[in-house]
């Protein structure tokens, strides 16, 4: 589980991409992404767009198809509505989130995902942080992870996504199991930031003398 740690802090580090407008998020270790996520799902991405809500926000939609749930109990062949920031409009102007997760049609997900408007949709935990894309392994054909992202002024195409260095990656096996771990053992009890300890409770295992 330390060599793991340690892949995941790799993966962090090297992923992070200049965008438009500054974000400054709190740094979450795996553990803390399994507690704070309403849900996690692998699944295929079925289609995206962008839209404009009432308030002149500028949302990217992804609609992805649950293959395999760790956490939360999404049905298996149900679709969900995943939501990021910014996005491309029609008439090609790119409004560009830092941090913002990209998506692709027809991309293998790993999302740890959190309810948003009243359960009509998601966010993903952290930006970019809680969404992984799912591809081969070129040294033996085996699934891994990767976590990567663009500024929405530049093409996303998830085929042609960069593979970490050799070292660092993740087999998608050993996330399956870190995740399932995590939620087997339940919350630890630590607060996590931007989610309240309630919510924490509800959504969660409650580990032995967390109240």
């Amino acid at each position: 589980m330390n060599r793991f740690v340690r892949m995941m802090a790799v993966i962090g580090t090297t992923a992070f991409l200049p965008a438009a407008h500054a974000t400054t998020l709190a740094p979450l270790t795996h553990d803390q992404m399994v507690d704070a996520a309403d849900l996690i799902v692998e699944g295929t991405v079925l289609s995206v767009n962008t839209m404009v809500d009432e308030h002149g926000h500028v949302w990217t939609q992804a609609r992805v198809r649950v293959e395999q749930s760790l956490k939360g109990g999404a049905a298996i062949g149900k679709t969900v509505l995943v939501e990021s920031a910014g996005g491309v409009l029609s008439d090609g102007r790119a409004i560009d989130v830092h941090l913002a997760p990209r998506y692709d049609q027809e991309e293998r997900v790993l999302l740890y995902l959190v309810s948003r408007r009243f359960g009509a949709a998601y966010g993903t935990v952290g930006m970019m942080m809680g969404k992984f894309t799912i591809k081969q392994n070129p040294a033996d054909g085996s699934d891994m992870v990767v976590r990567f992202t663009l500024p929405y002024a530049r093409e996303y195409d998830a085929r042609f996504l960069p593979n970490p260095p050799a070292a660092a990656r993740v087999s998608l096996a050993s996330m399956e199991v870190a995740v399932e771990t995590r939620v087997a053992e339940g919350w630890d009890g630590a607060p996590i930031p931007g989610v309240s300890a309630a919510h924490l409770r509800e959504i969660n295992k409650l580990q032995p003398g967390v109240k």
